[in-house]
């Protein structure tokens, strides 16, 4: 208990992550290269948090095995700082340049977690950063200590240059964000520096997480706010994003027939209702096995990963659902559809541009086969 009420603060920094990464796993299907490296920030702070009150309860500690508990949980430690470091900077160079074939080429900034790594093994045989007394199983800085915190102040010092110097490809709040972002954890490097058992220095970074995951990674316009399926611009961040990372995948273009005649003689009231209904067919035919969103008006598109089973037949099963429907409006609810298969090389436009002459070419002459 004396542990717990010591550590309560990593305790509700880590329930916090766990709380956060359900919430992103959960909220959304709209995946990114961004979202992926919060998670792996994430998931290296979640070891921290738990690897430095470790560290303090294994220091001093006489039982079988406490010295390699001990001598292992701060190796760990010293090996997250970098690594961390390292993420965030190319969480940032990310956002400045959209590429994360850039972020690959650069290995994720892991330079000097190699180098880290490197030093780590020779303090097993010879101490540089920290020492273990064998006996009295007791922590003790290292003559070269120093050297490991220049390493830390280096990697956030590249992320401000980096940033400052690029300032102009993101939004002046985006700017602020990333500003906020690395002050926090440096922030609590200084207190912890002032009063080792405030253990502020890793805790800090879930709010640093927390504030790019709410101004960055999540927005409340993600939904069409009338069908509910995401919308235009979750489909475009999401369809970047497969682009970007090579994934094989369709767009299937959706077209309601003789929308217009609907909401011209019925009122808009009917025309909303057999949108959001046809949307409710549309999310229960690709639930799992795609992403589907309105484009706006009486156009919508899949964005679908199935690569085995023919799009028709698909539609003939969305077919098949209106048919089945109690609405008469729904019942005799007609679409025309065209899709492209996304290959090397082609642009987001370009994919568009396919798909919608496909569907006006169905629109045309009736179904494509």
């Amino acid at each position: 208990m004396d542990d717990f009420v010591q550590f309560q603060l990593n305790v509700f920094a880590l329930l916090c992550l766990a709380v956060l990464y359900v919430i992103m796993r959960t909220k959304s299907k709209v995946e990114s290269f961004g979202k992926r490296l919060l998670r792996m920030i994430m998931a290296a702070t979640s070891a921290a948090v738990i690897l430095e009150p470790l560290t303090w309860i294994f220091d001093r500690k006489l039982f079988s095995g406490a010295y390699l508990l001990e001598y292992w949980t701060n190796f760990g430690l010293f090996l997250i700082g970098p690594l961390l470091g390292g993420l965030m900077l190319s969480y940032v160079d990310y956002h400045l340049f959209k590429s994360p074939s850039r972020v690959y080429k650069k290995l994720f900034y892991q330079h000097m977690t190699i180098f880290t790594f490197v030093v780590l093994l020779i303090n097993v045989f010879h101490p540089v950063y920290f020492d273990v007394d064998p006996e009295a199983n007791s922590f003790s800085s290292g003559p070269l200590k120093e050297i490991h915190y220049l390493i830390l102040a280096g990697i956030y010092v590249t992320m401000f240059r980096l940033l400052i110097k690029n300032k102009s490809r993101v939004s002046r709040s985006t700017y602020w964000i990333f500003t906020i972002f690395f002050a926090l954890p440096i922030g609590g490097m200084m207190v912890q520096l002032l009063d080792s058992k405030l253990y502020f220095s890793w805790t800090s970074i879930v709010l640093g997480i927390l504030a790019a995951y709410t101004f960055l990674e999540s927005t409340t316009s993600e939904q069409d706010f009338l069908t509910k399926l995401y919308n235009r611009q979750s489909y475009e961040i999401y369809l970047s994003h497969l682009i970007e990372t090579k994934q094989p995948f369709k767009v299937v273009l959706i077209d309601l027939d003789h929308f217009k005649e609907i909401n011209d003689h019925f009122g808009h009231q009917q025309g909303d209702q057999v949108l959001i209904a046809f949307a409710g067919i549309l999310e229960k035919t690709f639930k799992t096995r795609g992403l589907p969103a309105r484009l706006g008006g009486d156009e919508f598109v899949v964005v679908l990963h199935d690569e085995e089973q023919p799009v028709s037949d698909y539609m003939e099963e969305m077919s098949a659902r209106l048919k089945t429907d109690q609405d008469p409006f729904i019942q005799n609810l007609q679409f025309s559809y065209g899709w492209s298969c996304y290959q090397e090389g082609m642009a987001m436009e370009e994919l568009y541009t396919s798909a919608d002459q496909k569907m006006y070419k169905d629109k045309r002459e009736g179904r494509l086969v």
